[in-house]
Parts: C-alpha cells; structure tokens; sequence
C-alpha cells in the first residue's frame, strides 16, 4: 500500500470514528436502554411496552439491550414524573404511559410534577379510536336511542375515559347517558353490563375492544354504536363518528381538544435533556422498530393494534395541543369537572 493510500484510509477510518452515527453506536454498544412502563403487568400498556422492548434493540445502533420495568402509580403518571425528573439524561432510560398523561398539567391535575411539552417524545405505537358499547338488551342500540331515553354506562374513575366520554356526548350532542360509578376496572364494568346492572360503557378503546371482547362483537352481544376520534377508526366505516356530528365551531374545538389526545394514546417518550443526537437514534430506531414486518406479527398476534405515528409529528403535535386558546381550555376543564 502507497503511502498516499494509506494516509487515506487511516483518514476515513478516523472520519467514521467521529461521526455521529459511530459514536452514537459506540455509545450504546454494551449498554441497557430501561422501558419504564405506567401499568402493572397484564394491562394493554405493559403488552405494548414489553412487545417494543422486545424489539427495539435490535434497531438501535450498537445493539443494546433493553428491558422492560413496570413502575405502575395514578394512572401512568407516577411514571411520567419519574422519568421527567430523575431518569438518566443519556437516552438509556424510556417511558410507555397513556397519552391522557401528556395533557394532565393542561387540565391542571393534582400530583403532575412535568411539562410535557419539554418530553422528547419519540413516537406514538397506536392512534386510537374511542367507542360506546351496549349489550344486547333493548337501550343503547343507536345514537339517536342514547338521545331519547337515560342508558346507564358503569365507569372505574371520574377522570377515565369511561366517564369523560360519557360526559362529552352529553354536552356535545345531548346524549342521556347515566354514568355509574364504583367499579373497579374495565371488566368489571364489562361484567356488570353482562349481569344487567348497566346497558355497557362508553370509553372503550377500539385496541382493547379488539383484544378483550371482539367475541362479543362476533355474537351480536355487543354493539358499538358511536365513535369518537379525529378519524373513523378503519374497521368502523358504518358506525357514526361524533366529530362528524357536531354543528358549532366551538363544540368542535372543544371535541378536539378532548379526542384528539387520542393520537397519541400509546406514546413513548425520553426525558427533557437527552443529546440531541440520540433523541434522532431513539425516534429513527422507534419507527424502525413499528414498522418491522415481525413486530407487527408479534404485535398483532398478541391482539395489539399498530398505527404509528412518528416521533417529530408527535412532539408537534402535543405543542398544537397546548397551543389551544385558554378560553376554550377552561370551558373543556370546567366541563369534564377536572
């Protein structure tokens, strides 16, 4: 080898040694990346988690391993304040909580202890779309049967998505829906609907219709007989959408604000103060991890439904969100009794 040539090559080898993409690989190489997940083992949350834990590794230059941990509290949030205040800035600490939990310090929810517009958020798993569900009992077989007669609808929390929904319906499209309120979770509610003691719930994600109780739907037990989110959920296109419902500009701003932290309902995120330079590893590796023929396979197999949504569309997103004119924030928080 020349001379000239070998000063070349050493040349190149140098420039690949420093460039961002090498060291990034350089610095993973050997390390754990922790997924911090806001649910106990067995929920829908920990599914997603664990299943993007699975894979992501294998996406990230260097190869890292990655673990999943769950770390359960107040509904997601106990997580989200972990991870904004005192996980690792280095990118080797992630968080998989309910998107709600992004939009808690809008509402001014008690116990939030972050700003999520300062999350690096590295992408959204699925873009979820919100149903009411009735049992085959004679009340709530339509929307214009939820207008004309009082349904009762079981919820777990008056800031879930079973009683905020049912409360949106009300007041945007003058529903007459009952909400009844001391069950413990989503199948208890699912039980009491089979027992009678109420006609179903508002508030079910399509993802966790499709997992847990689509043998309802394939009996005729269960009817879905509105939607809510920004877009018809694919697998709905005969069942009412309640954005396309609504007749006032502020009812729809107001419709919005509420469902549109749907899509972003199964988010990932990074603290604020993680380089840059691994911020665009970890969203790049995310996507990658979303779009891998065998993740979806796993993913799907495991009853979860994927429709991502990419980590910069993400994070602008939440700004938009957050962008609302105040006005409109207090008549949403005054009216979801936050």
């Amino acid at each position: 080898m020349s001379a000239r040539l070998a000063l070349a090559t050493a040349s190149c080898v140098c420039a690949l040694a420093t460039s961002p993409a090498f060291a990034q690989a350089d610095f993973y190489r050997g390390k754990t990346i922790s997924v911090d997940i806001g649910a106990d083992v067995g929920g829908g949350f920990d599914a997603y988690g664990r299943v993007i834990a699975e894979f992501l590794g294998r996406h990230v230059p260097g190869s890292p391993t990655v673990t999943p941990q769950n770390r359960p509290g107040a509904g997601g949030r106990v997580t989200a304040n972990w991870l904004y205040n005192v996980a690792p800035k280095d990118g080797t600490s992630i968080g998989v909580f309910g998107g709600w939990i992004a939009f808690e310090p809008m509402w001014g929810i008690a116990g939030v202890q972050f700003d999520a517009t300062k999350f690096n958020w590295l992408g959204n798993a699925n873009r979820e779309v919100t149903t009411c569900g009735f049992w085959n009992r004679g009340r709530g077989t339509s929307l214009e049967s939820l207008r004309a007669t009082e349904t009762l609808v079981g919820s777990y929390g008056a800031t879930t998505s079973m009683t905020q929904d049912a409360i949106a319906l009300n007041t945007l499209l003058g529903t007459k829906i009952k909400i009844i309120h001391g069950y413990k979770g989503t199948r208890d509610v699912v039980l009491a609907a089979e027992r009678g003691e109420v006609d179903g719930s508002c508030g079910l994600w399509m993802s966790s219709v499709k997992s847990s109780y689509q043998k309802y739907l394939d009996t005729g037990e269960l009817r879905i007989v509105v939607q809510m989110g920004l877009e018809r959920h694919p697998e709905l296109p005969n069942v009412p959408n309640a954005a396309d419902l609504i007749k006032s500009d502020d009812d729809r701003q107001a419709f919005n604000l509420i469902f549109g932290q749907l899509e972003v309902a199964r988010p990932v995120a990074a603290p604020p103060g993680v380089p840059a330079e691994r911020v665009a590893i970890l969203r790049k590796a995310l996507a990658a991890t979303l779009a891998d023929p065998e993740f979806v396979a796993t993913a799907t197999k495991r009853g979860l439904e994927i429709r991502p949504l990419d980590g910069e569309r993400m994070q602008s997103f939440v700004q938009e969100l957050y962008a609302a004119p105040k006005p409109l924030v207090a008549r949403v928080t005054k009216m979801m009794g936050y």
